[in-house]
C-alpha cells in the first residue's frame, strides 16, 4: 500500500505568519493553483481512496486530487490541525515569544503547553491515533490531505518515531510526501516534502506549529 501525506495548499493566513489552527480559512489564489497543480500531479496515479481533514483549506486541496483520480473520498475530523484556541489569527513572531514563560508556569516543554481553550502537540498526537489505525489496515492506495503540524506529527508516528521526532519535519504547502507499507507493516519514506508539481519558489515551508521554518 503507497500512502501520500499532503498539506494543504497556501491560505492568507499561511503567507501572513498568523495561526490558523481550526479557522475555516479558504486558500488563497495561489492555493488554488498549487491544488489544480496537485490534481494534476496524480492524475496518472492509481489511488483508491483520499482521506482530508474537515477544514475547508484541507478539503480545496483534496477536491482536485479526487476529480483526477476517481478515487473514493472521506472526511476525517481527527486529520485537523492543532487547535489554537484563544491564539489562533494570532502571529507566529509573537506566540513564540510566549513559549519560555509558559513552559516555566506550566512545568511542561513546548510540546505539552496547551494555549488557551486549545490543544497541546500531545493532544494531536494521541488524536491522530485513530488515523494511524485506519491506515495500518488500508488495502487502497491512499492519499491523506492535513495540515502541517498533523502533517509531522502522523509522519512520526507511522515511522514509530515520537513526539519529539515531529520536529525533524518540515512541509511546503501542497507538498507530496509518499512512503510505503512494508509486508511486516513498516512504512518506508520513498520521497519527502516533494514540490516538484508546483511553479518554481511558490510553496511557503512550515515546521510542526505552523509557522515558517527559518
Amino acid at each position: 500500500m503507497r500512502l501520500y501525506l499532503v498539506r494543504h495548499g497556501q491560505t492568507a493566513w499561511n503567507a501572513e505568519q498568523r495561526a490558523q489552527g481550526h479557522s475555516n480559512i479558504p486558500l488563497d489564489p495561489i492555493g488554488l493553483r498549487q491544488a489544480e497543480q496537485l490534481g494534476r500531479r496524480f492524475a496518472d496515479v492509481q489511488i483508491g481512496l483520499v482521506l482530508s481533514s474537515d477544514l475547508l483549506r484541507a478539503q480545496q486541496t483534496a477536491m482536485p486530487v479526487v476529480d483526477s483520480t476517481s478515487a473514493s473520498f472521506e472526511e476525517m475530523r481527527e486529520l485537523r490541525e492543532r487547535g489554537f484556541g484563544d491564539w489562533e489569527g494570532e502571529y507566529f513572531p509573537g506566540i513564540a515569544d510566549r513559549w519560555p514563560v509558559m513552559e516555566a508556569e506550566q512545568g511542561v516543554d513546548r510540546l505539552h503547553i496547551r494555549p488557551p481553550n486549545g490543544e497541546s502537540f500531545a493532544d494531536v498526537w494521541e488524536r491522530l491515533g485513530a488515523v494511524v489505525d485506519r491506515l495500518w489496515w488500508e488495502e487502497r492506495d491512499t492519499v491523506v490531505v492535513t495540515h502541517g503540524g498533523a502533517c509531522a506529527l502522523l509522519l512520526a508516528r507511522l515511522t514509530h518515531g515520537n513526539l519529539e521526532t515531529s520536529r525533524s519535519f518540515r512541509f511546503a504547502n501542497s507538498s507530496v510526501t509518499v512512503l510505503e507499507r512494508r509486508p511486516e507493516g513498516q512504512f518506508l519514506i520513498l520521497e519527502y516534502n516533494d514540490v516538484s508539481h508546483l511553479e518554481r519558489g511558490q510553496a511557503l515551508s512550515g515546521s510542526v506549529d505552523g509557522s515558517a521554518a527559518r
